[in-house]
């Protein structure tokens, strides 16, 4: 019983498969204990969206599968869920790419989040006001058309539409992806203060390394399917070998985790023989 009360998700040694053929994940563990921030973490193809498409059962739309390993959500094992039965468990993924519908007005895309609850339309006025209190732009530009606000904006009204629907966990795949710096600090400080208003558990796939460290208590560096190194948020910040690759901090250029940790074995192998 004590497991499922301190971690709302457990990944235990997951592999995914495509099309019975194409493995994209080979070996990945992770846990997000409740209530906390979790970061995701690799370059562009290294396996963070189907690790979080796993979790949430929306693999199965794209002709992918779990075919070895665990996971875990809530107490519950995700195996032949749909993503819409996740919804009703308390999990909504808010996938890459800011999907917005663009002929509805903000506030009527956000107001969508809440088909799963059944609200009256009392209750939905609570809630929206609930939810302005975190997204003031929105708040602003509610009754504009959805398709003709910035991507920053809609990259929120997703994420607005996720808490309609009062989630414990929310899975987001590349908040920040091109998004100025200024709006990429806006939509990260929202996601920490509903982190800690409204207790969700937030489980966020990034490439940009460096505001996801800042924000989550914990990361995951993945790579070509595989998890490479794990820890606290602060401590990954002040790892050397994580500043080097993925921040981009290196004299040398970019080389890949397998590389570094190669030449250290290498180079550990030469003192050893010296």
């Amino acid at each position: 019983m004590n497991a499922k009360a301190d971690d709302i998700l457990t990944v235990e040694s997951i592999e995914v498969v495509y099309d019975n053929v194409i493995s994209a994940l080979h070996d990945v563990s992770l846990t997000v204990p409740r209530g906390k921030i979790v970061a995701l973490l690799g370059g562009n193809g290294a396996g963070k969206s189907t690790t979080l498409k796993a979790v949430s059962t929306m693999l199965q739309g794209e002709r992918g599968k779990v075919t070895r390993g665990t996971i875990t959500y809530d107490g519950v094992v995700v195996g032949d869920q749909k993503p819409s039965d996740m919804v009703r468990l308390g999990m909504v993924q808010v996938l890459e790419g800011r999907r917005c519908f663009g002929h509805l007005t903000v506030e009527e895309n956000i107001i969508a989040g809440a088909y799963s609850r059944k609200l009256s339309k009392a209750d939905i006025q609570t809630e929206l006001a609930r939810i302005y209190a975190y997204f003031k732009r929105l708040k602003d530009r509610r009754k504009s058309q959805a398709g003709y606000t910035s991507g920053g904006e809609q990259q929120m009204v997703a994420v607005a539409r996720a808490m309609m629907a009062k989630p414990k966990m929310l899975l987001l795949d590349e908040p920040s992806m091109g998004l100025a710096p200024q709006l990429v600090a806006e939509i990260f400080n929202i996601v920490r203060e509903l982190n800690q208003n409204e207790g969700v558990s937030i489980l966020l796939a990034e490439q940009n390394t460096n505001v996801a460290l800042r924000n989550a208590d914990y990361g995951y560096i993945i790579e070509t399917g595989n998890v490479m190194l794990h820890g606290a948020a602060e401590s990954l910040l002040k790892d050397d070998k994580v500043m080097e690759l993925y921040l981009g901090i290196s004299k040398e250029g970019r080389k890949n985790f397998r590389d570094v940790l190669r030449e250290e074995s290498q180079s550990h192998a030469a003192i050893h023989h010296g």
